[in-house]
């Protein structure tokens, strides 16, 4: 019975290894990657400890990045641009397969997300035919690489890797059964298994003997020694995880506040990055709610950011570093006034003190002020007090009011054109 149970299993190998000229046999198990997922709600913390305080709480099936080594039973993570700790027992490392360390070229406008999935957050739009960097991870159809100076993760099927070559564009058909891979190697991933004279659509990329095609809408690769080509395919349908470039309207001290969305929250961070600005986080958390917040009210959110950024010096002044102040609330000058001025807790409530201060100062008593702006501008009433609340419906006029800088309107729209154009 042994001896009959060893000739099986010789049987068996040689059987697995007699495979479809382009089927090849399953890789060794793929490495575990600096990533995770959440196996339930877990919450992030501020430390390495049930004692820290709870910073957000991130659904079961999140995707996080593991940044250092475990303490405590809790590993360091980022999630969704938020750092923090988080409990080991209810995280499991994701697999990745191998990346080649080099360089790739954006093939369209594509976002770099904080995570590897499109639930990640977007920390800023690349424009096509950027060049980027590989860093060395694959994971969940997403390459980790660096742009500019942010780290992220970005869609690989978006990514054209420098060490491929231009290729003729067309279809072609499957001469056997041929896997459908993740990459352009036997060590990738088997995205599918492409019977014998299957239809593809051939990308016009290859590399180390395969060729990037589409295979009913899914793209992989496919060892091309197995493809024989045929007649031009009809254009790819346009990404999805791509957003054309932001255009931006010239900026004029006679432009209205209540007025279109202009910029994006990307075009500020990374100004305030190159900027050097300070309290980058609560900056982030300030930005992204003025541009939630503000277009409900109707302002222009751009006019906001631009006025913040001249009142903080760039976000580097004591006044938002001590007390994330936004737009000079409560310093008027008199040092025992300015000493009893506001401190902010977080970016967001900043952003709502300042957009409650331009309520009143546009709109006046006109229309109430949103439940959510309640309370959070302790000066709030200044411009009631002093008869202009409701004027005020330009740039220009931000000049004499909410400052007492007759240049203060040409300062702010200066500001504009540095960040947003």
């Amino acid at each position: 019975m042994r001896r009959t149970g060893v000739a099986l299993l010789t049987i068996m190998m040689f059987a697995s290894l007699a495979l479809a000229p382009g089927v090849y046999a399953a890789p060794s198990q793929p490495a575990t990657s600096n990533t995770a997922t959440t196996t339930d709600a877990l919450n992030l913390r501020a430390g390495p400890s049930l004692g820290d305080r709870v910073i957000t709480v991130m659904p079961k099936g999140s995707q996080v990045i593991l940044t250092g080594q475990s303490r405590n039973g809790f590993l360091p993570v980022t999630y969704s641009g938020l750092t923090g700790w988080a409990h080991s027992d209810y995280l499991k490392r994701n697999q990745t397969q191998p990346s080649p360390a080099g360089s790739a070229t954006t093939t369209d406008y594509l976002n770099l997300r904080g995570g590897p999935s499109l639930g990640n957050r977007v920390l800023t739009v690349m424009p096509a035919r950027a060049k980027v960097t590989l860093t060395g991870q694959i994971s969940n159809g997403f390459r980790s690489v660096s742009y500019n100076g942010w780290t992220g993760w970005a869609s690989a099927q978006y990514l054209a890797v420098t060490n491929t070559t231009p290729t003729p564009t067309g279809t072609a058909t499957t001469t056997d059964a041929l896997n459908l891979r993740s990459g352009p190697s036997t060590a990738y991933t088997v995205l599918a298994v492409m019977p014998s004279r299957a239809r593809v659509n051939v990308l016009g990329q290859s590399s180390n003997g395969f060729e990037a095609v589409t295979y009913n809408g899914q793209r992989g690769w496919a060892f091309s020694q197995y493809l024989a080509y045929s007649s031009p395919p009809a254009p790819p349908p346009p990404p999805p995880d791509v957003k054309p470039p932001v255009k931006v309207a010239p900026f004029a001290a006679t432009n209205p506040i209540i007025g279109p969305t202009r910029g994006s929250v990307d075009q500020v961070m990374g100004y305030a990055k190159r900027r050097g600005s300070q309290r980058m986080d609560d900056l982030r958390d300030y930005v992204t709610e003025i541009y939630r917040l503000a277009p409900q009210i109707g302002f222009d959110p751009a006019i906001l950011i631009a006025q913040s950024e001249l009142e903080t010096n760039g976000w580097t002044s004591k006044w938002w570093v001590q007390r994330l102040n936004p737009a000079g609330l409560g310093i008027t000058g008199d040092p025992k006034q300015e000493l009893t001025s506001a401190t902010f807790a977080n970016g967001t409530l900043a952003a709502r003190a300042q957009i409650a201060h331009m309520h009143a100062e546009v709109i006046g008593s006109a229309q109430a002020l949103p439940d959510i702006l309640q309370g959070v501008d302790a000066t709030y009433q200044a411009p009631f007090r002093a008869g202009w609340a409701g004027t005020i419906r330009t740039i220009h006029d931000l000049a004499g009011t909410w400052a007492a800088d007759s240049a203060y309107d040409t300062k702010i729209v200066k500001r504009a054109k540095e960040i947003f154009t």
